[in-house]
């Protein structure tokens, strides 16, 4: 009974000096005009230079934009969107794709005709972005009704925007911009791959949470975990 209690004085000694330090970083533009030309993968970049911060990974990435038509509009299938990341010294870029030619696939192959976007990106989303008609009604050829709004998956497909289809491999996370040190260029690029209609981005917002440490409730829980199974085997033995 003594080495229980002298385990269990450690578990508790180790969850009070347990920390949950977090790290809260956020940057973007708002009210822009930003047009977005049309039928031009050339597109437009917005850039953001951040410093100061010290390194807290992992972080959770999200991401919220917001794009308009002018005009008639472009369609949601004509856009194309990442968000790159370029350290301070320039040697490591991180990419993540966020729009890639939404609902584009064999059955329609210039992607979704809805006009506008008011969105949040988050990888802790349901469902994929790529395909959000289905995901709303059961049906691609289901047109939405004004803006798509929501919280989506970003599209991760890093394919040629001529090239993809809802079947293209998902490679791209927002989380795996997570891993680096917020500090350098963050840049996002919005392109329009087919001709009819002018968008424009109006907004755009990045945050990056950091994860949590372990709390003391967390860490003593675990603790008192390991505790019981040690001594259940003690008992076996015994």
């Amino acid at each position: 009974m003594k080495k229980i209690s002298l385990v269990l004085l450690a578990t508790i000694s180790l969850a009070v000096s347990g920390r949950a330090a977090v790290s809260l970083v956020e940057f973007g533009e708002s009210n822009l005009t930003a047009a977005i030309p049309d039928n031009n993968l050339g597109g437009m970049a917005r850039s953001v230079e951040i410093s100061g911060y010290e390194l807290k990974a992992p972080y959770v990435v999200t991401v919220s934009m917001k794009i308009v038509g002018t005009g008639v509009g472009a369609f949601n299938g004509d856009y194309y969107a990442y968000l790159k990341h370029v350290s301070t010294d320039g040697t490591m870029t991180q990419l993540a794709v966020l729009l890639n030619r939404l609902g584009r696939s064999t059955d329609l192959p210039t992607g979704y005709s809805d006009n506008g976007l008011n969105i949040v990106l988050a990888d802790s989303a349901d469902e994929d972005i790529h395909n959000y008609r289905f995901a709303l009604s059961g049906g691609n050829n289901n047109p939405i009704t004004g803006q798509l709004t929501g919280t989506w998956q970003a599209d991760g497909r890093n394919v040629d925007p001529l090239a993809v289809f809802d079947t293209s491999f998902r490679t791209t996370t927002l989380n795996s911009l997570g891993l680096v040190s917020p500090n350098g260029t963050w840049t996002l690029f919005v392109a329009d791959a087919q001709a009819g209609g002018i968008g424009q981005l109006t907004d755009w917002k990045v945050t990056m949470q950091g994860v949590p440490e372990p709390s003391s409730a967390s860490l003593l829980v675990a603790g008192m975990g390991g505790l019981w199974a040690w001594y259940r085997r003690r008992k076996k033995a015994d």
